[in-house]
């Protein structure tokens, strides 16, 4: 990336002449990320040339096109997971193959993949919080992209991203969300985990207040069938605000990626693998969130997991 524009040089020299200048030549390379020594460069050389000098445009050979090889791999790429061309950059790197990301960048606007959005490129109000380890807080909801689509639930760990379980149903109530809660709550004992917080809005299948609950059947005692299912397991329930979507962000989000891509694959589970093991653009580099809910795991998991395996290889 240029450092140095004729806009800066400008200022440099405009600067240098001013009885008193609003920066130093310090202060303009610590910002610029340039060294003082090639300020002063430039500084001597307007004095020589009597005026502003201006950069040469072509100080630098344009880099090669795509070729047929590289642009066939960006095909194949985008087929097997439509994204961004951040994500196509890093999908590719991980393989190995490195293709700089503005060349990607262009072939994908030619091929109509990426559009601009502008409401992305605003700063957000609110700051996305991010637990440290995995199993800590699930998050759940119902969704369905369409009216002749199923109703789909899906549980997302916090701190990775990883889907531990989901199902789609003709329609949604607080038993699948129970049943579908076991199978995410069976995942996390395979890793030697224990789910401590629930997160999900206050739809009628998670949530019922004390009131309505009593009112409907006096036998819940004031709470549903969701949250005695919680409190039986030891689980606190954590609601989001009313009206506040971005409690639940994160897997608001993933119904994102659900309406784009659920539909290109056969079943749910198939698209569960590939969204777990594919790159994610809010992880570490090149990680996906199966890799980073293993490297998220407590260290109490890890111990587990490590007696566990020595109870087995003794056994054996």
């Amino acid at each position: 990336m240029t450092k140095l524009t004729n806009e800066r040089i400008a200022y440099l020299v405009r600067q240098s002449q001013a009885p008193r200048p609003l920066e130093t030549v310090g202060q303009m390379a610590a910002r610029w990320g340039v060294t003082r020594r090639r300020l002063y460069q430039v500084l001597q050389l307007s004095r020589e040339v009597g005026g502003i000098p201006l950069l040469k445009t072509n100080r630098r050979p344009p880099a090669p096109p795509l070729t047929a090889e590289e642009k066939a791999l960006l095909r194949a790429e985008w087929a097997r997971l439509p994204r961004g061309a951040s994500l196509l950059y890093k999908a590719l790197r991980h393989r190995g193959i490195v293709i700089p990301k503005m060349k990607i960048y262009r072939f994908a606007r030619a091929q109509g993949w990426v559009v601009n959005t502008p409401k992305k490129q605003r700063r957000r109000k609110w700051v996305r919080y991010e637990r440290t380890h995995s199993g800590s807080l699930l998050h759940g909801d119902f969704h369905r992209t369409a009216f002749d689509k199923p109703q789909c639930i899906l549980w997302e760990d916090d701190a990775s991203r990883m889907i531990l379980a989901g199902g789609e149903f003709p329609t949604e109530n607080s038993e699948i969300a129970v049943a579908t809660l076991r199978e995410a709550l069976a995942v996390a004992r395979e890793w030697n985990l224990r789910i401590d917080q629930v997160l999900t809005d206050r739809g009628a299948p998670f949530y019922v207040t004390s009131k309505e609950a009593t009112a409907l059947v006096p036998a819940r005692q004031g709470e549903g069938v969701f949250q005695r299912f919680l409190r039986a397991q030891g689980i606190e329930h954590v609601v989001s605000r009313v009206n506040h979507p971005q409690t639940n962000g994160k897997l608001e989000r993933l119904w994102r990626e659900y309406d784009r891509h659920r539909w290109r694959y056969a079943t749910l589970g198939e698209f569960i693998e590939v969204y777990n093991h594919a790159i994610h653009g809010s992880l570490w580099d090149l990680e996906c969130p199966a890799e980073a809910f293993q490297r998220k795991l407590p260290m109490e998991a890890l111990l587990g997991l490590h007696e566990r395996l020595v109870e087995q290889l003794a056994e054996a």
